[in-house]
């Protein structure tokens, strides 16, 4: 049924803004408004209008106008219809100047194409949304959601949404918090403890949980809810726990009723999107342009000690998801033989020699390109561990899976500024710089750690 709605609006804004350039148009030529415009077939305005179409609609896909947005309510659809037009008009404009500097419309059908657009995409997005909120209504369309916390506030949350069925909501269970002293009032319908947390998401397919306990037990359940975070499920707090997450969260609302979201997203649709279009094509060009020394390296690593070129070694990333990543080989092949996952030293004497000028270089990381290909990883992100590794850091950083929250990447902030881990206390000065990216994650950033990483490879500068 959700495909139906995407269908169904995508169909309405075709039609919205298929009507404004023709009624803009049509006024602008056939209505004798404008004495210096000669007559125009309605025909010929009709097939500019279609043109217009895909545009406008590939505009609304990268943006993300087409996911399902429940809780919106109608001056946040008016505020996305107004920014949505605006960039829209801008571009189309920019592109009319490179094409033909010469051509000009007019500035008052220009102002009439505009508010037709606010005015007729306004309607078909609110018709979209009606139909939207009676199919959930209905039951047609629903998000599957998790309680966690089985006391007053879990029953009055579940109670208010039950009233509100165009919330589109249906709680699959409730989840008893760790720990002693909760308050109980729901019997029932407990699916289960934070430990079957994984499991129930993948039983009942959940898309959203919602935290009803009291603030004092928060250190109990937020590192279990980051990584579920991080698999794209929506985690909504109450009030109560704001004051002991700030900067973890952000303000949304359920028809008037206040929640938090643990970690939404930082970046924009369209964000994401040139994010995604920067690793492959920047992989891909590294990969190809530079395959003549990749060849080189790769005979230098055969030849300077025994042992396979590459090295793949299981790491974390997004959502606590393992995965083998790359590396030119940069040890011996029997380095972890006795010790196991541990950090390399300074001047540890498992490198090689090879090894040595490549983790200085950092090319030892060039691999991890077809990484980035595969999708396991991104260009800039925080680096990915090894799950041995995370299993203590967890014991002692109750907040670390928030590193997991998004991919990895080849490089990060953390590691253009400081050298490779070798130690807690590293690892801990590490943390702030990885939290500082994920909070603050946007385009320039990861162009500015890009630039940096150059200079890090270049100059040696940040490696051992």
């Amino acid at each position: 049924m959700r495909k139906l709605l995407l269908v169904f609006a995508v169909c309405l804004d075709s039609v919205a803004v298929f009507l404004a350039m023709f009624m803009a148009g049509a006024i602008k030529f056939n209505t004798g408004l404008f004495q210096d415009a000669t007559s125009m077939s309605s025909l010929v305005i009709a097939s500019g209008s279609m043109v217009s179409v895909p545009f406008w609609i590939f505009l609304f896909f990268v943006t993300g106008i087409y996911r399902m947005k429940w809780d919106l309510g109608w001056a946040d659809e008016m505020s996305l219809v107004f920014k949505q037009v605006t960039v829209g008009i801008v571009l189309l404009s920019l592109g009319a100047f490179l094409i033909s500097p010469t051509i000009s419309v007019g500035r008052w059908v220009f102002f009439i194409y505009y508010g037709l657009l606010l005015f007729l995409l306004f309607v078909a997005r609110a018709t979209a949304r009606l139909l939207e909120r009676r199919w959930a209504k209905s039951g047609l369309v629903k998000r599957n959601a998790l309680v966690i916390g089985c006391g007053r506030r879990a029953s009055e949350l579940v109670s208010f949404i039950e009233a509100n069925r165009t919330l589109g909501y249906r709680i699959v269970g409730f989840v008893t918090p760790p720990g002693e002293g909760h308050e109980k009032e729901i019997d029932d319908r407990i699916a289960g403890d934070m430990n079957d947390l994984d499991g129930l998401i993948g039983k009942f397919g959940v898309e959203e949980i919602l935290v009803t306990i009291a603030s004092n037990f928060h250190d109990d359940i937020l590192g279990l809810l980051l990584p579920a975070a991080g698999r794209g499920i929506r985690v909504k707090v109450v009030p109560d726990l704001f004051d002991v997450i700030a900067g973890h969260v952000h303000s949304t609302q359920i028809l008037g009723q206040p929640l938090m979201e643990l970690l939404p997203e930082r970046l924009k649709n369209w964000e994401r999107l040139v994010k995604t279009v920067m690793d492959f094509s920047i992989c891909l060009l590294v990969l190809l342009a530079g395959l003549p020394l990749w060849l080189v390296l790769a005979i230098i690593v055969k030849l300077d000690s025994p042992g396979p070129v590459f090295y793949v070694q299981t790491r974390v990333g997004k959502g606590g998801r393992e995965f083998g990543i790359i590396k030119f080989r940069s040890m011996r092949k029997d380095a972890e033989s006795g010790s196991g996952a541990v950090w390399a030293g300074r001047n540890d004497p498992r490198v090689t020699r090879a090894g040595a000028w490549l983790r200085k270089t950092r090319l030892d990381e060039v691999p991890q390109i077809l990484n980035i290909l595969a999708g396991h990883m991104s260009l800039v992100g925080p680096r990915p561990e090894r799950p041995e590794i995370i299993s203590r850091l967890r014991l002692v950083f109750p907040f670390y899976n928030k590193r997991l929250t998004i991919k990895p990447g080849l490089t990060g902030w953390a590691q253009v500024k400081l050298e490779y881990d070798s130690s807690l206390e590293d690892v801990a000065e590490k943390l702030k710089f990885d939290f500082f990216y994920i909070e603050n994650q946007s385009l320039f950033l990861d162009i500015e750690i890009l630039m940096r990483t150059v200079k890090v490879v270049l100059t040696g500068a940040g490696a051992h």
